[in-house]
């Protein structure tokens, strides 16, 4: 819908006013004018949402304040929800919908000024908050399938928040997150700052003790395949099939040893000890073939104790074909599953969730990287 006109009739505070469009409302009214389906959300949601808001710690002093936390909070959420990304937007939200808010809020103050909503939340704890959120979505969510969860580790770089060097100023590095994606219930579990992308490894336990990962699996880039992190993982009760890579050196070299085309010829045949699988897919005008060797075979190795809980080795060959020719790509995993060649194969691939399911849409539906936030506190 295109709004052509500079005045249009839109509700306010629950009346009929006729007014002009602000530039940086525009976008906001006419996806208000289009839908208004945040009003038919189940009040259910809506209370249980204010109740879990209810426990958020609140900082401010008592006497000085007009509006309950947990208002402002439920507003600022369901306006988010309703695809509103500024304070501006935010604010007009709760105008447009005062009425409707007014059922299950008390808003003793009235509409909150776009400063107000603004200070109020940047008093608000952020761990506590992505924690009690994180809870809520599990609460509501009905899951499908009484599969163990699969949970992803990868960084991620906020480009919008570096800054080049100038004569005033000094270069900024850019600000990094630490992201643990879950695939059964699709929502970032949580999120941890870090300052660099090599400080990932040791912010992998910090992270994992927030979380319970008990009966689930974790998976992570190489990077983060240290003895350490897998010590944790095993700790907490938790499953793991991560890659192994040269930055591991002497294990890496003997699995490439381990794995040569013999070996994979006998696990293709059936050894008792292995397992195989193998799928083929189409990818624009390539064919792609992803062939899985998994075998608990571990002994073999002179410092296996030294990785907790390792129960198997595998590796995955991919074989892409097209018209310019075949190209083969092999990666090592090590794991503490037993063999099960279709879980070890779904816990490879869905380790790629993390960046198609959470990294991409911060990076093109939330734009993300249009942030030039420079401190996260």
């Amino acid at each position: 819908m295109v709004v052509k006109k500079k005045k249009v009739n839109i509700t306010l505070g629950g009346k009929n006013t006729r007014c002009k469009l602000k530039p940086y409302q525009t976008k906001y009214i006419k996806q208000t004018l289009e839908l208004n389906d945040i009003e038919l959300l189940d009040k259910t949601i809506i209370k249980l949402l204010k109740k879990k808001m209810q426990s958020i710690t609140d900082y401010r002093q008592k006497s000085k304040t007009s509006y309950k936390l947990w208002d402002i909070l439920v507003c600022v959420i369901l306006a988010s929800l309703a695809n509103n990304e500024t304070w501006y937007e935010i604010h007009d939200f709760i105008d447009i919908h005062y009425s409707w808010l007014k059922q299950f809020l008390k808003l003793t103050g009235g509409i909150p000024t776009r400063q107000t909503i603004e200070r109020v939340i940047s008093l608000v704890n952020k761990r506590e908050l992505e924690e009690t959120l994180t809870d809520f979505f599990k609460c509501i969510t009905t899951l499908n399938t009484n599969e163990k969860d699969i949970l992803n580790i990868d960084g991620r770089v906020d480009c919008g928040s570096s800054r080049h060097e100038t004569l005033v100023n000094k270069e900024v590095s850019p600000l990094n997150s630490l992201n643990v994606y879950s695939n059964n219930y699709g929502i970032c579990l949580a999120s941890e700052m870090i300052d660099d992308k090599t400080n990932e490894i040791p912010n992998v336990p910090v992270i994992l003790s927030r979380l319970n990962i008990k009966d689930t699996i974790i998976t992570w880039d190489a990077l983060n395949t240290q003895v350490e992190n897998i010590k944790t993982v095993v700790s907490l009760g938790g499953d793991y099939v991560v890659p192994i890579k040269a930055n591991q050196g002497n294990f890496y070299n003997n699995l490439v040893l381990y794995f040569d085309e013999k070996k994979l010829e006998t696990i293709i045949a059936g050894n008792t000890k292995s397992s195989y699988y193998k799928e083929i897919e189409k990818s624009h005008s390539s064919v792609i073939t992803y062939e899985y060797f998994q075998t608990s075979d571990v002994s073999w190795y002179f410092d296996i104790e030294k990785w907790e809980g390792i129960s198997t080795l595998g590796l995955v060959k991919k074989t892409t074909e097209n018209a310019k020719g075949k190209s083969v790509e092999i990666r090592y995993y090590i794991s503490s599953l037993d063999i099960d060649i279709n879980l070890f194969a779904k816990a490879i691939r869905n380790h790629w969730s993390v960046e198609n399911k959470l990294h991409w849409h911060l990076d093109f539906t939330f734009r993300e990287d249009d942030n030039t936030t420079r401190v996260c506190k």
